[in-house]
């Protein structure tokens, strides 16, 4: 096999063997039987390489085989490529086995790469923008192989001397085979090995990238305007938040008839094609001016905001914007106006609802949103730190982009044979935003010992490298305003819908009485077309490209809200926990956490609730057992652990295992937090009174 390798084609300065490579583990997870202590052992593991296919019972074998490879590849001047989907949980048992000479971490436990002499081991995970290998077997042009469900049980414990049936090989095969398999055919997509990204993300950035160097000298002139302080960097760090999520409060544990769900239609991508952003230098304003320039509409601000006896609108119990873990300080309770009863700010489900004092870094936007659901004024807030941006529209070459993918996703979906094109684009498109928000400043994660340890970053000088970088095409406070883009559309839906408000989640709004709103929605998509229709005059392309048709005939517009359905019965525990019954009495459950089907299939088995109806089982005392929940807690070894361990067979065998994950099913909670519940008593009671009638 050795031979067959290197007489492969190589690529680039480095010899890189042109050639699709894998490796997988399959591990049992225990209890010692002597201290009881969690320990995992890897029983057998499978490398692969274009056809051929190893097995090996121990990593030792491992080492072994790879200190062998290294040889042939050090001695022929070539490196391999092995990728590895989830690289943090093989990792973890391998880590200890070779002196890396390099590893790359994002974090402690998020492993993107490592090298040990000519072998680089990558992760396929990040690669497919996290999805299972499942999902990627399904969308390979060769299907030939596809993950196999079920035909090894988690459950039997397992060692290196456990004999393996051959249904159970066959599962162990299919999976390395359907990962070389997609690395085939990203060798043939992209050109050739080198060519392939480290992350998912990486595609768009080198789209992106090179749209926008197209005429670099022009463009690079456009990003020495676009630079940050170490301080700036901060203050747009604590600004960024993500989408929001969570019920009315008011609704929650209560089945809700004919709920109206609504969602925006690529809301992230309409946002950065239509919508203005911070350009230039950040203008420092004086603490004295700052609350004036709130009242402008003519800059992007971001600020530190300070309020004082918050409380909601009069009428406001069902939406309350302000995110708790976002906020820098949170103190004390409204006295006398019913909010509280125990002199701690009112929170719920992560939210805000009153408080004596809040301090909280936002965009003028999010300004925008407090005023429409808080009683806010010049007279009960204190703004500092702001920093104001001339507003522009993102570069044509980013715009064109976003058009590019959401035309090709459009055009292509449903077309046979071009499924592939078609998840490429659909995947760019969704990543647009992802390369956005990363960070510009992260500390650095070295392997010592068995722990990944962490080095501080140094602000100043990674803020100034970022500067500076040859290659730079994007600037950070984009992406800050683009979730604060989306969270102010979806909060102005949400505002509409006022007490029919049920439940909200990033880029979709569900809420009874549609017939009442249905006006709204028609207004705002008609502003939405109007936006899109803007962008071909503005970037130079033709209006059928950026409102392509499906091949269908229908055309298609980002930033629209589409009726996604109208449930016959709507119920939440919560944030991304709720239950949806379908007119035609199909039911569907999302939640965080646990797997949706299994826990779907045990509400409705009446034998388990003593014949109750699948809602009435929906509620906060409800524990999902391990069977059903599908649920695994990780368990990171650090120590080595050994001993005797018994297989399912009854076959004795002594076990080192250096550093492991123990993997343990557990159940799943519905239950609801004691400050929520609070929060919900306060709301339900409705005793509070205005702010403005104790002054």
């Amino acid at each position: 096999m050795i031979s067959q390798i290197l007489d492969r084609e190589v690529i680039g300065k480095k010899n890189v063997l042109n050639v699709a490579a894998a490796f997988d583990t399959e591990v049992s997870s225990f209890y010692d039987e002597v201290d009881g202590e969690k320990s995992a052992l890897v029983y057998v593991w499978m490398f692969g390489i274009e056809s051929e296919v190893i097995y090996g019972r121990t990593l030792d074998d491992f080492k072994s085989m790879c200190d062998m490879l290294n040889s042939y590849l050090v001695g022929a001047n070539q490196y391999l490529y092995v990728y590895i989907h989830n690289y943090k949980y093989d990792f973890q048992f391998i880590k200890t086995f070779f002196n890396w000479d390099e590893v790359f971490a994002k974090s402690r436990r998020e492993i993107l790469y490592t090298r040990w002499g000519n072998i680089e081991f990558r992760d396929s995970l990040a690669l497919s923008g996290g999805t299972s290998l499942a999902f990627i077997g399904k969308h390979l042009k060769d299907k030939t192989y596809q993950k196999m469900v079920g035909d090894l049980d988690y459950s039997l414990l397992r060692t290196p001397i456990t004999p393996l049936t051959d249904l159970e090989l066959g599962y162990c095969e299919n999976d390395i085979r359907v990962l070389v398999q997609y690395i085939r055919e990203k060798i043939v997509s992209d050109g050739n090995i080198t060519k392939i990204p480290y992350t998912n993300t990486g595609y768009v950035r080198n789209y992106v990238r090179n749209a926008c160097f197209r005429n670099r000298g022009k463009y690079m002139d456009f990003m020495d305007g676009l630079t940050l302080t170490a301080n700036g960097y901060v203050a747009m760090q604590r600004t960024f938040m993500g989408g929001a999520v969570g019920p009315n409060l008011k609704c929650v544990g209560r089945v809700i008839n004919d709920v109206a769900s609504f969602d925006i239609k690529s809301s992230y991508p309409y946002v950065m094609a239509g919508m203005t952003y911070p350009m230039g230098f950040a203008h420092l304003v004086k603490n004295k001016d700052a609350i004036s320039y709130l009242s402008r509409n003519d800059y992007h601000i971001q600020c530190t905001l300070e309020i004082f006896n918050l409380v909601p609108k009069p009428g406001n119990d069902y939406c309350f914007p302000i995110s708790e873990s976002k906020c820098r300080r949170l103190v004390g309770a409204v006295t006398g106006a019913g909010w509280s009863d125990n002199g701690l700010p009112l929170t719920g489900s992560g939210r805000v609802i009153s408080a004596q004092y809040v301090m909280i870094d936002i965009t003028e936007l999010d300004y925008y949103t407090f005023k429409k659901f808080y009683d806010i004024y010049d007279d009960n807030i204190r703004v500092s730190n702001m920093r104001v941006f001339v507003k522009d529209y993102l570069p044509k070459p980013i715009v064109e982009s976003i058009m590019t993918f959401f035309n090709r996703k459009t055009t292509l979906d449903g077309i046979e044979g071009r499924e592939a094109e078609y998840m490429l684009s659909k995947n760019m498109l969704n990543s647009i935003y992802g390369m956005m928000v990363e960070k510009v400043v992260r500390d650095v994660w070295k392997l010592k010992g068995t722990i990944m340890d962490k080095e501080l970053a140094d602000y100043v000088k990674q803020i100034d490298n970022y500067n500076n970088k040859w290659n730079r095409f994007l600037y950070y406070p984009w992406g800050v305003w683009v979730t604060a883009w989306a969270r102010y559309r979806l909060y102005d839906a949400i505002a509409e819908v006022g007490k029919d408000f049920v439940y909200c989640d990033t880029d979709s709004v569900k809420f009874t009485n549609l017939a009442a709103h249905q006006a709204y929605f028609d207004r705002v998509n008609a502003e939405a077309r109007r936006v899109m229709e803007a962008v071909p005059t503005r970037v130079g392309l033709t209006r059928d490209y950026c409102l392509p048709k499906s091949p269908k005939g229908e055309e298609k517009c980002l930033g629209v809200w589409e009726h996604e359905f109208t449930a016959k019965r709507f119920k939440t525990l919560g944030a991304k926990r709720y239950l949806v019954e379908f007119p035609n009495g199909e039911c569907k459950l999302t939640v965080a956490g646990t797997n949706p089907d299994g826990t779907l299939a045990y509400l409705v088995n009446k034998q388990f609730f003593e014949g109750k109806e699948m809602f009435q089982n929906f509620n906060e005392n409800l524990v999902i057992p391990p069977d059903y929940s599908k649920r695994l807690i990780a368990k990171f070894i650090e120590t080595e652990r050994s001993g005797w361990v018994t297989d399912y067979l009854g076959n004795r065998y002594y076990y080192r295992a250096p550093t492991g994950i123990h993997m343990e099913s557990a159940s799943y909670s519905f239950s609801i937090t004691e400050k929520t519940k609070h929060a919900m008593e306060i709301l339900l009671k409705g005793n509070f009174i205005d702010w403005g009638q104790l002054n």
